[in-house]
Formats: structure tokens, sequence, C-alpha cells
């Protein structure tokens, strides 16, 4: 795992993520309880967010993640909150449990670009789930691209404590997936009072040993629901239900798969 957002931006993580966690939480959760979920697996639990609220709330829950830093952020965080959630580093394509989870998640666009690897990650996650057990994922829609951001430059920033972060992003689409580049620039807060702007701030940056600079590069595959019913359904699940929580002016998709007996 070489990327930067999941490697030296690990502490910032959570609040660059800009996911509305409340509601999303709250979403799971009425969720899991509809279906009498008591156990859970998060797979690519990242930071273990979800993990952590869903501990709190009473489940028994695990996080799987592929970057060691993550899982270490992830356990120094339940320690901190006294929480005792379990977090295993592991690719969710291989791990394996002695006994079978009622639920799992897969959640911040997590799930594979490669029609392959989608079967393959949903193949594991069958073996992982008991009988009628639910996978519950988000995913971006081909029907919701949001056309006139593709191709511009996009720019945010953020404070944490004594930092500010900013990051500046350009996607492409091809073929229902997109490819984004990230640049973000982590520099003292001290510097935002003696500069006007994004730019001189950029410039300051390039010419300041302070600041710290890395480029991430992601790809998000887009899909429709009749792909999803596809996939699901070569990998012994079924469709059972699909919610939308609003995202600024994006939307974020949930779909929830049931495993058939």
């Amino acid at each position: 795992m070489r990327r930067p957002l999941y490697r030296q931006l690990v502490s910032y993580y959570e609040l660059i993520e800009g996911r509305d966690w409340k509601s999303e939480v709250g979403l799971i959760t009425s969720i899991l309880r509809g279906h009498g979920s008591q156990s859970l697996v998060d797979l690519g639990c990242g930071t273990g967010y979800h993990v952590r609220a869903l501990t709190k709330l009473g489940f028994d829950a695990t996080g799987i993640d592929i970057s060691k830093e993550n899982i270490r952020f992830a356990r120094k965080k339940a320690w901190e909150e006294r929480i005792h959630p379990r977090y295993v580093v592991g690719s969710y394509y291989e791990y394996r449990h002695d006994e079978s989870f009622d639920a799992a998640l897969c959640l911040n666009w997590s799930i594979p670009v490669r029609g392959d690897e989608v079967k393959r990650f949903l193949d594991n996650t069958y073996s992982l789930l008991r009988p009628g057990g639910l996978l519950i994922f988000d995913f971006e829609r081909v029907s919701q691209i949001v056309w006139t951001d593709v191709g511009n430059t996009i720019a945010q920033s953020w404070d944490q404590r004594n930092k500010r972060i900013v990051r500046v992003s350009l996607g492409q689409i091809a073929s229902d997936v997109l490819y984004s580049r990230d640049v973000y620039i982590i520099y003292p807060k001290l510097l935002k009072p003696m500069l006007p702007n994004e730019r001189s701030r950029y410039e300051a940056a390039r010419r300041s040993s302070q600041v710290q600079v890395y480029v991430d590069s992601s790809c998000v595959r887009f899909f429709s629901m009749s792909e999803i019913r596809d996939f699901a359904r070569q990998s012994g699940f079924r469709v059972v239900a699909n919610f939308v929580l609003p995202r600024n002016k994006y939307k974020r998709n949930y779909a929830v798969l049931k495993k058939i007996n």
C-alpha cells in the first residue's frame, strides 16, 4: 500500500474524507438492526471510524485493512476511546475467519474497479458471511457523474490543530472509471495570516522546509444497478435494498446485498 493517503496522511484522513459520518452510521445501524445482525466485518476499514462507532453501539465489529498505517492509527484511536474492537492487517480478497459474520461493510468506494476483482472480492465476502448475511457497500452511479467537474481543477482546504491541509484534485473518466490525481500540501497555520491566497501559500510551500507535499492517485468505478445485480448474482448474492445519502452536490449510494442460502 504505497499511496500517501494511507501512509503519511493517515492522521488527516477522517477530516479530509468529507463524509457525513453521523448520518452514515445511522443508516448502517438501522439496516443491521433491522436484519438482526450483531457481528460484522468492515472490509477496507481505513482508519477504523465505522468499526469504532458501531462498537460503541454494541456491535461485535472487526476491521480489516491492507494498510499497516491505517490499522496502527485505528488501534490507537480505539485505545484512546477505551473500546476494544478487533483490527487486522490483511487483504479483503484473502481474509478468513473461524466463525461467520452476520454482516460485512465495504465503504468509501473501496470495492474493486476491474470486473474480475469485483467477483474475487464478492466471492471471498460470501465465504465470510453466515447464510442470509448482508453486505453493505457504497458506490457511485454512472447516471450521477457530475460532468462539469471532470477535467477541472478542484481545490479544498481544512484546518487541524496547528496545520492547514490543502488538496488540489484533477480527475478524468474513461470507461466509467474516474482516475484522480490529488496534490496534498500541509503547512503550519502560521503561514495563513501572512499570505493572502492559496497561490501565495502554494508558492511558499515550494520554498519552505516546514511544508510537506504529497501526490496521491486513485481510481473509482461508476456502476449501474443492473451491473451490481449481475455481479451479486454471479457470487451468490441478491440485491435487497439501495439507499442514497446527499453529499453536497454529489450523492452517495449504498447497496445492500444478501447472501443466498
